[in-house]
């Protein structure tokens, strides 16, 4: 029993470390917002409606999806056009948090190697 709590604090403390010393491991300032279940249950059914259609072949099917896959990019863009102008609505030039996004906007990724 004492072992198992030793282990859990070493454990514990080893992932603290961990993360406070790595970059990969911090937790972001921000996160991306989650995808509203309407959309998601949109998705659900173009993947399982395209499924059936590598299956069947049937034309009817592969309509539908490219229909639904149209319906869901629009649903998508629009969400992400709400949830980027509420975003743009909150930013303020007296607590910096208008520079610190323009900042995170500018960053240009580096590219990768592959």
């Amino acid at each position: 029993m004492a072992m198992d709590t030793l282990d859990e604090n070493l454990s514990g403390a080893v992932l603290q470390a961990l993360a406070a010393s790595t970059p990969k491991f911090r937790p972001r300032d921000y996160s991306r917002p989650p995808i509203p279940a309407g959309i998601q249950d949109e998705i659900r059914l173009k993947n399982r409606l395209r499924r059936g259609w590598q299956v069947t072949r049937n034309p009817a099917l592969k309509a539908e999806v490219n229909r639904l896959k149209r319906t869901v990019t629009r649903r998508l863009n629009e969400c992400r056009n709400e949830q980027w102008s509420a975003t743009l609505e909150t930013l303020h030039p007296e607590d910096k948090s208008m520079w610190r996004m323009t900042k995170r906007v500018m960053r240009v990724p580096t590219p990768s190697s592959r």
